[in-house]
């Protein structure tokens, strides 16, 4: 029997960023051998096409102007289960998909619009299903049991005794509002003893920091294997921190990253020091100091291990199964 077919819908690009992308992917990496799983994005840069290779049996490219809505339904036959991820796509084209035929996932963060997707994915913990309009028969799939994980971040971390750096920075994105920058800058007026590792697209000059840049998965998770602490957007990236049991100092900095960090912070999973955007210098050090004390380090990660299981694929593969 052939398998049945999902076809994922997400962008990225240098406006919205990779979140989107990069979870949807996980997504389908989790379902891969049991399902046809196809890709949909609009323009793919190569470091795209070739993630997409590594995972997907196949991909659809659409072009970048608002013809993409109406070409990505002509795509559709009405048998496949269809994934969106993107705050873009409206109750109103849900319908229209779901007209099609399809069984349809939607991967949400907002909950700020009416959704008649068979499911829907928040991964944020602590989420109250109440904070969703849906109709009778949407299943809700909410909190770090269906955390969107790639592989690397699923696998028992490997334990490093003698760590390479100090910190590790990633805050996602294009970062519009330059917060690594401000970070590294706070930073650069203390010790480290260990070289500050900074995940971004861009490099700026600092003391004591070796930059990387488009990342693989399993180049991500031994960065996180490989540093004492992190500091991290409340975005996926977090997710990721603590599935490999890495202390990190957590805030945000746009209203999609604030259901993440509510999360994150009521379950002391991490340090939560707020809005990103009105960080001080003095805010950031006491936060430093704190993540240092061993105590505290140790109780993020029982937290973390007692918070998320990294069992979210056989959850995902048994809803997807029974759609």
């Amino acid at each position: 029997m052939p398998c049945r077919t999902i076809i994922f819908r997400a962008d990225a690009s240098p406006s919205i960023g990779m979140g989107h992308f990069t979870r949807t992917l996980a997504l389908a990496e989790m379902l891969n051998v049991d399902f046809h799983c196809i890709f949909a994005t609009r323009q793919p840069t190569e470091y795209q096409i070739s993630e997409i290779e590594k995972i997907c049996h196949g991909r659809i490219d659409l072009p970048e102007d608002d013809t993409h809505f109406k070409i990505f339904l002509t795509h559709i036959k009405g048998d496949e289960i269809v994934v969106l991820d993107n705050y873009y796509f409206t109750t109103e084209y849900q319908i229209a998909i779901k007209a099609k035929g399809c069984k349809l996932v939607c991967i949400d963060d907002l909950h700020d619009q009416h959704f008649v997707a068979d499911v829907v994915i928040n991964h944020a913990e602590g989420i109250d299903s109440s904070v969703y309009s849906v109709e009778p028969y949407t299943k809700l799939l909410l909190g770090f049991k269906y955390a969107l994980l790639r592989k690397e971040f699923r696998v028992k971390t490997q334990l490093i005794k003698d760590k390479k750096y100090s910190c590790l920075i990633m805050i996602g994105g294009t970062d519009p509002f330059g917060i690594t920058n401000n970070i590294l800058e706070q930073l650069s007026s203390t010790e480290m003893q260990k070289p500050i590792a900074v995940i971004a697209n861009s490099k700026s000059c600092y003391n004591n920091v070796e930059w990387f840049q488009n990342q693989t998965a399993s180049e991500v998770a031994k960065l996180m294997e490989n540093a004492e602490f992190g500091i991290f957007s409340a975005s996926t990236i977090a997710i990721e921190a603590c599935a490999k049991r890495l202390p990190f100092i957590c805030g945000y900095y746009v209203k999609n990253q604030m259901d993440i960090y509510h999360g994150i912070k009521n379950n002391k999973i991490a340090l939560c020091i707020g809005d990103f955007n009105e960080l001080s210098e003095c805010k950031l050090l006491i936060s430093l100091r704190q993540i240092m004390t061993k105590k505290d380090r140790i109780l993020m990660q029982v937290n973390q291990r007692n918070l998320l299981d990294n069992n979210s694929q056989t959850r995902f593969l048994n809803i997807f199964q029974e759609l």
